[in-house]
Formats: structure tokens, C-alpha cells, sequence
């Protein structure tokens, strides 16, 4: 019990930030602009500082194991989601006659959980620096995912003409890091700039998060959230109840290091990402339905994800 209020107290305030985020957008202390400028600086900027903070002299990345078999196992995760979300489209009440675009929105929102803004926080108040790394080089599984295989499923074209999404600052910042340990060069950067690095990467995902709140206000005023009741609740169910549960089973069978173990637990308990919505939107599917995923799979995570996490830590990790 004592361990869970622990998993319980590193979750909650990842969930307030994003509230305050709301908070603040509602008011009006925070302006779409604002907000703009602010998630711009987070990726380009201060999450790239906190990669390299993360992965410069990171032990656990020294393993090939680590390097080889996270990234596949990140677009595997998703490509199980997509999956699932294809398969349970009869359940949601999406049948052949239906919009494809709501079909593909469906699809989307069940396979594409979000792998940064709140497992991030969570690795570094459970964790360690060395499963932060590790998070990171999983990651690069899911963005090529998103920007293949999610494109595909969306737009409905060959997505190689967005394969340039993939080069952005954070990806920049991970090869470089990656270089910098092979060549064992990281011990030969000034200690002034390794702390510039941890006290800027330290911003990111408090105020990714914060961001993240007010863009979530802004889409409860645009749609209706009690629409399409019946295909948001079974999206949300099968991405907050019967994906954790495969994911972590399919892990038991794996010989995974720790590290992986616990980046696997934790993104398992993930909500749908925001980004489903965005990417929805851009290739003109169902956004509506997508944001009221996102939104349904937001809240049951205050529950669910401390509850995941206990769970995939005795089922994976044990007494390890």
C-alpha cells in the first residue's frame, strides 16, 4: 500500500499541472499565443537540453539491448494499439457504411498513446536518469511510427513526404548525445555546459505540461464532449483497460533490461496523446472524435495509471 501512495504521489501533480494549465487559460492569463510560444521553446529548446542532460555518461545506454530493442519495441507498442483500434471498430458502432474519417480517427486514437509529456515526469520521480535515457531511445521507435505508419492510416497516402517530421530538435539532440557517449567524448564536455543542460531540461515538462492544460481547455469549449458516447467509451476502455494488459503480458515473455521493464510499464498506463487530435486535424479525419478520446482517456488516467504502474511493477519487476 505504502509502495502505491508512492506511484500515486509522483502522478498527481502531473495531472495538476495540466489543471493549471486549464486554470489559467480560463483566466485568460494565458493566451493562445502564449501557450504557441511556449510549447515552441519546449521542444526546440528545453527538451533537447533535457535529452542530453539524460543521455550524456547514461551507463544504461552502453547496453545494445537497450539501444537495439527499445526502439522496437516502441513502434511495436503502437502498431499492437492500431491494431486493436482496426479490429474493434464493429464494437465502437463503426461499421463499412461509416465515415472513413471517423473510422481512422478510431483507429488513431486507440493505437497512439502519449509517449512524452507525462511518462517523462514519471520516470524521473520513480526512476533514474538511466531509464530516462532509455525512455528517450524508445521513443524513437513511436516518432517513426507516428510519422509512417499514423500518417498512412490518416491521410490514407504514402507518408514518405512527412518522413522530414522525424528530424526535429529532440531527435537532433538524441543522436548527438548517443555520438558523444560512443566516442566516450561526453567527459570532455565543460561542466558549465552539462549544467546549463539539466537546469533548462529541467523546464520541460512542467511547463509541456502547463501548455498541454490550456490547449485541453480550448478544445472543451470547441466540441461537444458528449457526442459519439458509445465509440469514445470503447476507445477509452481499450486503451486505458485491454492495452495495458497486453503490453505488460507481452513483456513477461521478453528478456528485457530494467531499465525497459519499467519505460514498458510506464507507457503502457498512458492516456491517447493530444497529438492524436493535432495529427487528425491536419489530415482532415475526425478530430472531434479523437479530442473526446484524448479527454475521456486524460481523466480515467488520474486512476488508472498509478494503478497500472503498481501492477506492471509486480508483474515485471518484482523483488528486482
Amino acid at each position: 500500500m505504502n509502495e502505491f501512495w508512492i506511484i500515486t504521489q509522483a502522478s498527481i501533480p502531473v495531472f495538476l499541472m495540466m489543471a493549471l494549465g486549464s486554470l489559467l487559460r480560463w483566466a485568460k492569463c494565458f493566451s493562445q499565443e502564449a501557450a504557441a510560444g511556449t510549447l515552441n521553446l519546449v521542444v526546440k529548446a528545453l527538451i533537447p537540453c533535457l535529452i542530453l542532460d539524460s543521455v550524456l555518461g547514461n551507463a544504461a545506454l552502453k547496453s545494445s539491448a537497450n539501444l537495439l530493442v527499445a526502439p522496437m519495441l516502441g513502434i511495436g507498442t503502437l502498431i499492437l494499439g492500431l491494431l486493436i483500434g482496426w479490429a474493434s471498430l464493429r464494437l465502437a458502432g463503426l461499421k463499412k457504411d461509416s465515415p472513413d474519417s471517423k473510422k481512422r480517427s478510431f483507429v488513431v486514437s486507440v493505437g497512439l498513446y502519449n509517449y512524452g509529456y507525462i511518462p517523462f515526469p514519471l520516470a524521473l520521480a520513480l526512476y533514474d536518469q538511466n531509464t530516462v535515457g532509455v525512455l528517450f531511445v524508445f521513443n524513437v521507435g513511436i516518432e517513426v511510427g507516428v510519422w509512417t505508419l499514423v500518417v498512412a492510416c490518416l491521410s490514407g497516402y504514402s507518408p514518405l513526404k512527412d518522413w522530414k517530421g522525424m528530424f526535429n530538435m529532440p531527435l537532433i539532440a538524441l543522436i548527438v548525445g548517443l555520438a558523444l557517449n560512443f566516442l566516450k567524448a561526453d567527459m570532455l564536455l565543460p561542466t558549465v555546459l552539462r549544467t546549463t543542460f539539466h537546469g533548462l531540461g529541467q523546464c520541460a515538462y512542467p511547463l509541456g505540461l502547463v501548455v498541454c492544460g490550456t490547449i485541453i481547455y480550448d478544445l472543451c469549449r470547441q466540441y461537444n464532449l458528449m457526442w459519439e458516447l458509445r465509440s469514445t467509451v470503447v476507445a477509452a476502455l481499450l486503451r486505458c483497460l485491454l492495452l495495458p494488459a497486453l503490453i505488460l503480458l507481452g513483456a513477461r515473455f521478453l528478456p528485457l533490461t530494467l531499465e525497459l521493464k519499467r519505460v514498458i510499464i510506464l507507457q503502457a498506463a498512458m492516456p491517447t496523446a493530444v497529438f492524436a487530435m493535432v495529427l487528425s486535424q491536419l489530415y482532415k479525419a475526425d478530430s472531434g472524435l479523437a479530442f473526446r478520446v484524448v479527454f475521456l482517456t486524460t481523466i480515467i488516467s488520474v486512476i488508472s495509471t498509478p494503478i497500472w504502474i503498481k501492477i506492471g511493477t509486480n508483474f515485471l519487476i518484482g523483488g528486482q
